[in-house]
């Protein structure tokens, strides 16, 4: 009993959890600086076709950034509302998945048992 009261007062801990702002400030200056370097890389080795790849390029390194900024707050405590993981969302769509994977080995095991 105490082992379930102790981890249940965990949860919130962990809820409160965060990622360290550091990280977020760290992989800004990274994206930054790898989207303003590219052009300058690229223009050598790839002429013109370096200019559709630098758009390509930042559309990735941006998108990852966003996801980083997520991590600061990934369940939405302070109201960072883009990008919250959705604990309820996740839950519901394992529990179907895993019922369905529950029918369909049943389907399974019961042709191997049933087989001559």
């Amino acid at each position: 009993l105490t082992k379930l009261r102790a981890s249940m007062f965990d949860i919130d801990d962990f809820r409160a959890g965060r990622m360290p702002l550091v990280y977020v400030q760290l992989v800004q200056i990274m994206v930054d600086s790898l989207v303003m370097i590219a052009p300058f890389a690229l223009y050598p080795e790839l002429g013109t076709l370096s200019i559709p790849l630098v758009g390509l390029i930042t559309f990735f390194f941006r998108g990852l950034l966003t996801i980083s900024k997520s991590f600061l707050d990934p369940f939405g405590v302070e109201g960072y509302g883009e990008q919250n993981i959705r604990v309820d969302v996740l839950v519901s769509e394992l529990n179907f998945g895993a019922a369905k994977r529950w029918i369909q080995s049943g389907g399974r095991l019961r042709r191997y048992i049933t087989k001559p």
